[in-house]
């Protein structure tokens, strides 16, 4: 089979929806799930609180979402990665739920897989592309017209690294580092350190490439919720069967 790999918002209809697509919202949905997940936490999606402000799970969750958004809960927090990571493990499920992020990986659901893209586990990220044969659709959640193109650099990026020397650490490096100066040079990061009381850690968290080892899918549990789930110990114990059996 060959393999497709296409750069599409998810604000029109997808190409093709085999395969797997990957949603990147790097400032700051996506950096703020693998933060919470790399803490060892139950990590809860949904497209928005307005359709699960009345469900179990919302009420009983920390919420993390922009604070303009209402509803009640046990804890409610900013869709802030460097918040994630400040308050630690927790019993209590996590959900995230942002204006742009979320619904574009619910957009995504009738994909075979669907992935959370992120700078901060570059390298993990393309190592499990690069065993899929199928489509791959790569998905930047800014709303077109937002100006917020730091999730365009890190969709090229990977489309760059799978259609190169992809098992080339220093080749993929080279990738993430040149997404991160284009990023940086945008204007995005220094725009967002002022608008925001965590702008500059969370900036500095999102740039942060492989800063975690996970590779993080989305298990959609119905029209309205989803939980995050780990990928690469998959995706490692396959690696290390094949290496036994080829001994």
């Amino acid at each position: 089979m060959t393999r497709k790999i296409i750069i599409q918002s998810w604000q029109e209809p997808f190409h093709f929806n085999d395969g797997i697509a990957v949603a990147f919202d790097i400032f700051r949905c996506s950096t703020t799930i693998h933060s919470l997940y790399s803490l060892g936490n139950d990590v809860f999606l949904s497209r928005s609180l307005d359709e699960v402000k009345q469900e179990k799970a919302a009420l009983e969750s920390r919420v993390f979402s922009e604070l303009s958004q209402n509803i009640s809960c046990r804890e409610r927090y900013d869709n802030s990665p460097s918040v994630a990571l400040s308050l630690g493990k927790s019993n209590t499920p996590s959900l995230v739920a942002t204006t742009s992020g979320t619904p574009s990986m619910f957009q995504a659901s009738s994909f075979e897989q669907v992935i959370i893209g992120s700078l901060t586990n570059f390298s993990t990220l393309i190592q499990y592309l690069n065993e899929w044969n199928g489509s791959i659709t790569l998905i930047p959640s800014a709303l077109n017209g937002s100006g917020h193109v730091e999730d365009e650099y890190a969709a090229q990026a990977v489309a760059i690294a799978l259609e190169g020397f992809s098992e080339n650490q220093e080749f993929l490096m080279k990738c993430a580092e040149q997404a991160k100066e284009k990023i940086i040079d945008s204007g995005r990061p220094a725009f967002l350190s002022q608008k925001l009381s965590t702008g500059k850690a969370d900036t500095d968290i999102a740039l942060s490439i492989d800063k975690f080892s996970q590779n993080l899918k989305i298990d959609f549990l119905s029209k309205t919720l989803a939980k995050v789930s780990a990928t690469y110990m998959q995706y490692w114990l396959m690696k290390s069967e094949q290496t036994c059996f080829s001994r």
